[in-house]
């Protein structure tokens, strides 16, 4: 399967974790790739700001980048008040013409130890907040899509649980390396999520059985390692991933989370390597 570079869009953080979102554009046209991902990381969205994301729009398109998808990081299990600025985050989806509405659900990526009682409570606790989300993004024409990400909706069971609940209206962001908090592979979670699989987060973890000397790691579900990798230099298999992507049909961009990136040529190499 060939990945075309106008598939390949941005997505924060690049370079540094306090990239502005002009920012990004502005490296996504340097870098010639089809689009960016706008999301709520980047200082001027932070707060649902539609002015600011009208000017930002503006600026993408006049990069002639497309805006696949609007990422919003948001812990629905800690704060359930954060459902009011996902409405709104939704209603700024709608005024720039942005198809898919991606938001996290529960934050907590270091959730190594959590029983299955936790997780389970967790679960339950924040369906009936995620359905009001889709159900208020559907009403502007915009779609509602979640991740393989943390312990409490990652994992092909529990991602495509939630997916069954909402009645087929929630899609599916698949996240190359998140997966891997959860023991399994992203080619394994690509093929059972399917056709619902709407877009695509693209990034490498180097794999441990102990933890890194230095810099962050994560901790998987059964106690394993995770680092940030340069694209193609950690534990992914990128072929079958590519093969998984092309046996369900997936069409749709690739959002690049290269959060170990330091340099422009790092993202060059990157971008290369996907589309090889």
């Amino acid at each position: 399967m060939k990945i075309k570079r106008e598939q390949v869009c941005l997505y924060t953080p690049v370079y540094s974790n306090r990239s502005s979102a002009e920012e990004i554009i502005e490296r996504a046209a340097r870098h010639g790739v089809g689009g960016v991902e706008l999301m709520n990381f980047c200082e001027e969205l932070s707060t649902p700001d539609r002015a600011a994301a009208v000017r930002l729009g503006k600026q993408a398109r006049a990069n002639g980048l497309r805006i696949p998808c609007f990422s919003a990081a948001a812990d629905i299990a800690a704060d359930p008040g954060v459902v009011e600025s996902l409405f709104r985050y939704a209603e700024i989806c709608a005024e720039l013409e942005i198809p898919y509405l991606h938001h996290t659900i529960a934050m907590n990526l270091q959730g190594y130890g959590m029983t299955e009682g936790e997780r389970e409570e967790t679960f339950l606790r924040c369906v009936e907040p995620v359905l009001r989300i889709c159900d208020y993004a559907a009403s502007l024409g915009v779609r509602t899509l979640i991740e393989d990400q943390g312990f409490v909706f990652n994992g092909k069971e529990n991602c495509l649980r939630l997916c069954a609940l909402s009645g087929g209206r929630i899609g599916i962001v698949a996240d190359t390396g998140n997966i891997l908090f959860y023991d399994e592979r992203p080619e394994d979670f690509i093929r059972a999520a399917g056709t619902r699989v709407c877009h695509a987060h693209v990034k490498d973890y180097c794999f441990s059985p102990t933890p890194y000397g230095e810099g962050e790691c994560y901790q998987t579900r059964l106690g394993a390692y995770l680092r940030d990798e340069e694209l193609g230099h950690g534990c992914i298999d990128f072929v079958a991933v590519k093969q998984a992507f092309a046996e369900i049909g997936y069409a749709g961009m690739y959002a690049m989370e290269l959060a170990s990136a330091k340099e422009a040529a790092e993202v060059d190499r990157a971008i290369d390597f996907l589309c090889s």
